[in-house]
């Protein structure tokens, strides 16, 4: 079936025939008017939703600081309230960044590392957040169509271990033997940084600076936490993480054959939980 979410027409026929909805849609670094996309968006697949009969939406959040909170985040956290404002039954997760290979985010910190042999990093990088697998991402999701709840809910997705923005670009340097300096350069802003970002990587600017303008807020999570709700927890660590996002994007196939056995083996159990 076809969906254009620029399209209201397509909504209906779109989700003929569905019992349950995971959205995705993120319009992060398009233009300036993307959160009126989003909002615009969200309201009407909650609409025609309703109207379909669907029982259950997904919906794939981000991390919402306490204080500081960007554009993005607040986008984020404006869809979600849409979504869950509704009559079907909707659950977001809010997660950090998504370790996995095509993750913007991830793309940005393996790029700077990879491209640049010695790094001098600005002081608002110590901030914190706990990154998370896209194999648990794809758990919890597929997880979340099922929860026994009629009203709708946001869970936090937190991954296994809490790194500040340094921690981890430290570790993607001493994978690829870029040399990252522990003292803090503070003349690097975010505003100077994001064009520095988009100089040495392949995302666009207008996206770059949208993701950087959140790093100087706490991403640590604050709220109701899923693994604990399902009794579960990430299984993959940071380090698997990250080696399975670098070994990904030098596959010839996409997803790899080790992305499609881990996924195959978790689709497996979770079968079991759900029967």
């Amino acid at each position: 079936m076809h969906l254009d979410l620029a399209d209201a027409r397509t909504y209906a026929q779109a989700l003929e025939g569905c019992g349950s909805v995971v959205y995705l849609y993120h319009g992060l670094g398009t233009n300036k008017a993307y959160t009126e996309r989003e909002a615009e968006a969200a309201t009407g697949i909650r609409e025609a939703a309703t109207r379909a009969g669907i029982q259950r939406l997904v919906y794939l959040g981000g991390v919402i600081p306490t204080k500081g909170c960007s554009q993005h985040l607040q986008s984020r956290r404006m869809t979600g309230e849409i979504l869950r404002a509704g009559s079907p039954s909707a659950i977001e997760l809010r997660a950090a960044m998504i370790i996995g290979y095509g993750s913007a985010s991830f793309n940005l910190v393996r790029d700077l590392v990879v491209r640049v042999p010695v790094l001098a990093l600005p002081p608002w990088l110590d901030n914190a957040s706990f990154p998370i697998s896209i194999d648990d991402v794809c758990f919890a999701l597929t997880l979340a169509l099922t929860l026994p709840l009629t009203e709708s809910k946001w869970f936090e997705l937190p991954g296994p271990e809490r790194v500040t923005h340094r921690e981890l670009i430290q570790r993607l340097g001493e994978l690829f033997g870029t040399r990252v300096f522990k003292a803090p350069f503070g003349l690097l802003t975010p505003s100077v940084s994001s064009r520095l970002l988009a100089l040495v990587g392949r995302e666009r600017h207008s996206l770059v600076s949208e993701l950087v303008s959140g790093l100087p807020a706490a991403l640590t999570p604050h709220g109701p936490n899923f693994w604990e709700y399902v009794k579960k927890r990430p299984e993959r660590s940071l380090r698997d993480a990250i080696l399975s996002a670098i070994a990904d994007e030098s596959s010839r196939n996409q997803p790899s054959p080790g992305t499609l056995d881990r996924l195959r083996i978790r689709g497996q159990s979770l079968r079991g939980l759900v029967q």
